[in-house]
Formats: C-alpha cells, sequence, structure tokens
C-alpha cells in the first residue's frame, strides 16, 4: 500500500491519468447497475460465472479505456517537454477531459436504455442506429424528456472537472524525457494492436446464461466490435456441406404435385409451380404490421384486455396462423423473410447488403403477371435501404414523401400514423383498379412503434403512453382500412395478408428463444376462403409460398418457404440473431453459430449432442449452407436462363372506379 501510495504522488504519467481511468470504471460499475436491476433474477449468481463476468468485463473495460488514454497519450509524447503543465497544456487537459466525460457520461446512460430495450449490451442494432441518426434522434427526443436529460448530462461533466481541475495536471512532477514518452505511447498502442488481435466480443459470449455474457461487456467495445462485424460469411464461418446434398435435400422437401424443377440432378432448387385448381386472378395487399407479437393477441391476453378486435376478427373469418415464427427481431428481417421467403443469414439482412438488386420477390413474381407492384411506407424508405432494396426488385416505390400533406393526420419520426398510410394503400389500388390493372401493395406500418403516438380520439389509450396503445391504435387502423376496402368496387376480388414483421421482444435466457418470434399471419378474403385456424407452427418465410398456392398463382420459384396449407406439411422454423442462426423442429433447436459451432437443445434444454440429432442439425445446413448462396440463387437473370415463364393467367376483369355519385 505504502508503495502504492508513493507511486500515486511521484509517476509523473500515473497523475496524469489517473482520473480518466477512475471515471472510466465507475462510470463503468454505474451502469452495470441498472442491468443487475431490470434482470438480476435471471443471471446465474454462481461464483464461476460471476468471475467468467468479471474477468470479461475487466478485459474489454481496460481495453475501452486505453483506447481513449491513446490520443491523450499521443498528445503528452508530442508537447514540448518545457510546455507540461503550461496554460495551453491546462486548456488542453481539461478540454480533453470535459470531452471524455461527456462522452462517457452519455455512452453509458444509452448503454442502459438500450438493455432495458434489448437486454443486451450494444450490438449491430447500435451500429445501425448510429447510420441513421435522423430517424433514431428523433425518437429519443419524441421518447424521453431530453430537455432536461442534456443538461443534465452537461451539469454533471461541469461539476466532476471542476472537481478535478486541480489533480489533472502534476505541478511537482516533471514530465519524463522524449523516449520515456516514446515508450509510454508506443507501448500503449503496441497493447492495442495485440488486443485487436487476442481479444474478441465472443469471449464473453462462452458462457451459458444470455445475460451474464452481456453484463460483461463494455459499451464502447460492443459496439466497435459490431461495426467491425456487421455482415458474416457462411462459407469461412460455419458448418457446411456439399451443395449437391443441399439441393437434393430441399427438391425432396419442394417435390410434390405440379412441381417441375429446372436442375434435378444439380445444384439448384428452381422449378415451375402449377398449381392444380385455376388461379384466381385477384388483388394482393400485404400488409406487414410493425411489431405485432402473437402475445398481443386477445386469444393470448391474460388480463382479458380487448385491445384486438379488428385482428381478432378478421382471424376468425379467414385463413390463420396464430403460431408463426418470425426470422429475426428487426423489421428488416421480417421483410426480407415475407418478401423472399429466404432463411435469416447471419449478419445483415439482405435489405442492407451490396448486390441485391434484381432477385426474385413478391415483387416481381406478381409482375411477370401483369400487375401493379407497389412498396408502400409512411416513413422516409432511405431508412434500412428499404427504398433502394424494393425499388431495384420488382416494386414501384412509395414513401412519406410521396403522400400529400393535405392527406397526413398525424406523423411520428418514424413516418405517418397508420390511418394516413392505409389510406395512401388504397388511392394507390384504386389508381391500378382505374387503369385496368391488377394490383399487389406491400405496406409496412409504424405506429405500433415507440413513441407509440397516434392520433387522438381514436382509441381509449391516450397517445405516447406505451406499447398497449400503440398496439391498439395499429389494430384499429387495420379496421378502418377493411372499412375503407369495402367501400371500393376491387374489395371482393381482393386477398388481404396481415404479418407481424417481428415480436415486440428478443430477450430471453438461451442464444435463440423462439417465444419471442410467435406472430400471428393471417390471409382474408371472404368471398374466396372459409375460414381456416392452423395451429401447427410455421415460419415466416412459408407465408409468401402460402399466399401463393392461396391464390393458386402459377410461377416459378427459387425460394426456400412451403405452402403451410398443403397436405404434408412439415413444421420447422427459422430463427436468428445476428451471429446464432437457428432450426427448430420437434422438440428440438439447433443453432449454427461462428467457428462451426453447433448447440443444441431438446424439450427446451440444452443438451450435448447425440446420433438422434445429427439430422436435425443436417437439415438446418442444408437449408443455410444453400440459402448462403442467394445472390446465384435468387437472381431473377439466372432463373429467366434455367427455365420459361409459365403461361400468365388471365387477369382481373376491369371495373370502374367508383364516383362520388356511384352508391
Amino acid at each position: 500500500m505504502r508503495h502504492l501510495l508513493n507511486a500515486l504522488k511521484t509517476n509523473y504519467y500515473l497523475r496524469r491519468i489517473l482520473p480518466f481511468i477512475l471515471i472510466y470504471f465507475s462510470f463503468e460499475i454505474l451502469a452495470n447497475i441498472a442491468p443487475i436491476y431490470m434482470d438480476g433474477d435471471k443471471m446465474d449468481w454462481g461464483l464461476l460465472p460471476m468471475l467468467e463476468v468479471l474477468k470479461d468485463g475487466l478485459v474489454e473495460t481496460t481495453i475501452s479505456c486505453l483506447y481513449w488514454l491513446l490520443p491523450y497519450l499521443i498528445y503528452l509524447l508530442c508537447l514540448p517537454r518545457q510546455k507540461h503543465g503550461g496554460a495551453g497544456d491546462r486548456i488542453f487537459t481539461i478540454t480533453w477531459f470535459s470531452i471524455f466525460v461527456l462522452a462517457n457520461l452519455i455512452e453509458d446512460t444509452a448503454t442502459v436504455f438500450f438493455w432495458d430495450e434489448f437486454s443486451s449490451s450494444f450490438n449491430f442494432i447500435a451500429v445501425d442506429y448510429l447510420v441513421y441518426t435522423k430517424e433514431v434522434i428523433g425518437n429519443i427526443m419524441e421518447s424521453y424528456p431530453m430537455e432536461w436529460i442534456i443538461p443534465g448530462f452537461i451539469l454533471i461533466t461541469a461539476l466532476i472537472v471542476w472537481a478535478c481541475r486541480n489533480i489533472l495536471i502534476p505541478k511537482e512532477i516533471s514530465a519524463p524525457a522524449l523516449p520515456v514518452r516514446t515508450a509510454v505511447a508506443g507501448g500503449a498502442a503496441a497493447l492495442l494492436v495485440l488486443s485487436f488481435f487476442c481479444v474478441d466480443i465472443a469471449d464473453a459470449e462462452d458462457g451459458t446464461n444470455h445475460y451474464n455474457n452481456e453484463l460483461a461487456k463494455d459499451g464502447f467495445f460492443s459496439l466497435f466490435s459490431a461495426f467491425l462485424k456487421n455482415e458474416l460469411n457462411y462459407e469461412q464461418l460455419y458448418l457446411t456441406d456439399d451443395t449437391k446434398a443441399d439441393a437434393a435435400f430441399l427438391r425432396e422437401q419442394h417435390a410434390g404435385p405440379g412441381i417441375v424443377f429446372s436442375d434435378p440432378d444439380g445444384t439448384g432448387i428452381t422449378r415451375t409451380v402449377t398449381p392444380e385448381a385455376a388461379p384466381l386472378n385477384c388483388n394482393v395487399i400485404i400488409v406487414v404490421m410493425e411489431s405485432m407479437g402473437s402475445e398481443f393477441l386477445n386469444e393470448r391476453r391474460e388480463d382479458g384486455a380487448n385491445v384486438t378486435p379488428n385482428l381478432s376478427s378478421l382471424a376468425a373469418q379467414g385463413i390463420f396462423f396464430p403460431n408463426t415464427f418470425a426470422t429475426g427481431t428487426r423489421s428488416v428481417r421480417g421483410l426480407e423473410a415475407v418478401s423472399t421467403s429466404i432463411p435469416p443469414l447471419p449478419g445483415m439482412a439482405i435489405l442492407r447488403r451490396d448486390k441485391n438488386e434484381n432477385l426474385q420477390t413478391a415483387g416481381s413474381i406478381f409482375k411477370s403477371h401483369g400487375y401493379n407492384t407497389k412498396w408502400i411506407y409512411g416513413g422516409y424508405g432511405i431508412f434500412d435501404n428499404m427504398n433502394y432494396y424494393f425499388g431495384h426488385n420488382g416494386f414501384e416505390v412509395i414513401d412519406r414523401l410521396d403522400i400529400p400533406d393535405d392527406q397526413i393526420t398525424h406523423t411520428s419520426i418514424w413516418g405517418v400514423c397508420d390511418e394516413d398510410l392505409f389510406r395512401q394503400a388504397i388511392r394507390e389500388a384504386d389508381k391500378s383498379h382505374a387503369k385496368g390493372k391488377p394490383f399487389m401493395n406491400f405496406v409496412f406500418t409504424t405506429s405500433n412503434h415507440r413513441p407509440y403516438t397516434y392520433p387522438s380520439g381514436k382509441i381509449d389509450i391516450p397517445s405516447g403512453t406505451g406499447r398497449l396503445g400503440g398496439v391498439k391504435y395499429a389494430d384499429y387502423s387495420v379496421g378502418a382500412l377493411i372499412e375503407e376496402a369495402k367501400k371500393r368496387p376491387w374489395f371482393d376480388n381482393t386477398v388481404f395478408l396481415f404479418v407481424a414483421d417481428h415480436g415486440a421482444g428478443s430477450a430471453g435466457k438461451k442464444e435463440l428463444n423462439p417465444e419471442t418470434h410467435c406472430i400471428p399471419a393471417i390471409i382474408y378474403a371472404p368471398k374466396y376462403f372459409k375460414p381456416e385456424r392452423h395451429d401447427e407452427a410455421i415460419s415466416q418465410i412459408d407465408v409468401l409460398p402460402t399466399l401463393l398456392g392461396a391464390i393458386n398463382m402459377p410461377h416459378i420459384a427459387s425460394y426456400y418457404g412451403q405452402d403451410a396449407r398443403k397436405p404434408g406439411y412439415k413444421s420447422r422454423y427459422f430463427l436468428c440473431n445476428y451471429q446464432h442462426i437457428g432450426y427448430v423442429e420437434d422438440d428440438v433447436m439447433v443453432i449454427l453459430q461462428p467457428n462451426r459451432k453447433v448447440t443444441y437443445y431438446k424439450d427446451n434444454k440444452k443438451v450435448e449432442e447425440t446420433p438422434d440429432l445429427i439430422p436435425y442439425r443436417d437439415r438446418a445446413v442444408h437449408y443455410y449452407h444453400h440459402a448462403s448462396g442467394w445472390r446465384d440463387n435468387l437472381s431473377q437473370n439466372a432463373l429467366d436462363r434455367a427455365t420459361a415463364h409459365p403461361a400468365t393467367p388471365r387477369q382481373p376483369e376491369s371495373q370502374p372506379v367508383p364516383t362520388p355519385d356511384t352508391p
């Protein structure tokens, strides 16, 4: 202890950087109290697991702190020895220390709010948020009292800087010579280079408890790790098989009456699909609903609250799949699954990847039959690259910029309210109908998203008060859409599909938690379909093939989903959370991970690999490995070369658009 106190008095560098170190570690400790308070009951408090948390947390926090210190050490290296301790040195040091304190205060506070939302330290979602600052900053400004929080940050920073003003620069100790300063700065840089190659955030994910793993992570370390690992190479990191074996398995899964493969012995799964029944030749409106998990449906609510009367009514009248499982936990994953019917690959969704043009999608399939195909979004579609993706894959893009101001009654940072969005979808349908064209409108809602604001007086829950209001207003808007559509001459000949993009939560104790992915899917068209209920689990990637099967549309297919209404449909579904990709069948969940690792769960319990689990693993690999070649497999050019288009069915008969005098 005496030696330590003596070093504190006499060591120049220790005196200069100690305030930075103390602040950094103090903030980190305080930031970890909140997750413990929120989810401490779900953590493993055993001695060994907690030692792992402390070890990983100490390593990551030290590295992150050293990154912050390196610029200051370089400054001390470059500053002439006689200038150390001078007025200029004091101004620079206090300025840098102020930035350091404020930035870490914001980061650690953001960590707490991020944990509250995702039960996780920063991950790739946070990276996306940094890219789309307009929407995210707007969301923060609407969700939290920033007029108090920002001055609070500044006040706390000022108080800390004022308290440390006299210890930041030791006056009684001379700066060391240039060789010593060079050695210190060079040593710090060398340690950071070494840590870059030797320390990986995956080291903190070896534990069996998700909450322990996330608690061990430092915020800045997690953020930059996610930034560096934003796209993952399946072939290099995950378990693979022979591509021909993959294709042979998938062709077996998709085989059936009316299915003809263009390459029955090769590596492709491209096929022509010719339904036995005549095509309905109907219009289609696909509504992807923000965060509408199955737990919000009236039939699933334990409190008896009537929050989804309209969706519940449509489910009772239509073809209802209450146990559809979303592929991911972000909107881009849901849009990917519904539009392309592909399992979720590690890393970013296809919407966010490069070279994602000219793929087979719902848009290209319907467009090949002469449909007007429109992507309709109430926000600015530059977010998450949505407009580019849909605009280059068979859709005309309609977003916030195309909605007239006089047609907007309410907006949040994410876009217009759902009622305004649906009214725009109705107008677009009217335009297509007026031209005698069948239409397929792909609509994406936003109202059931924080800050959960909507027009007042619509429902009995005040705007902006929480998730339940967002859910009930979203349901109210669905009812308004149907009521307005019933007034149109094209209603009877239109099939509606309602499906969520993902559930409302993503946290759980396992790497992947199926219970948080359960969403509803409803196909509604009273003229064409009697009520059906399918309680078996289906995948979100099955939604598009099931819709195409319901309307008997002949088409060329290279997608991976299946028609869930067909006899012999085998229930299985897919999950992902960026690095972990899962396959669930029967009571088994197989999770494929980087470094070709495989984890198994049976009856919701983690188990070791046994011979009876190998077939499940192989099926998972067949799906994911083959799908990893999506740029080739889903290429519209490749499809055109592989086989000729089926005959185009007749189009819906044109009917006049109603005028104010038309009943």
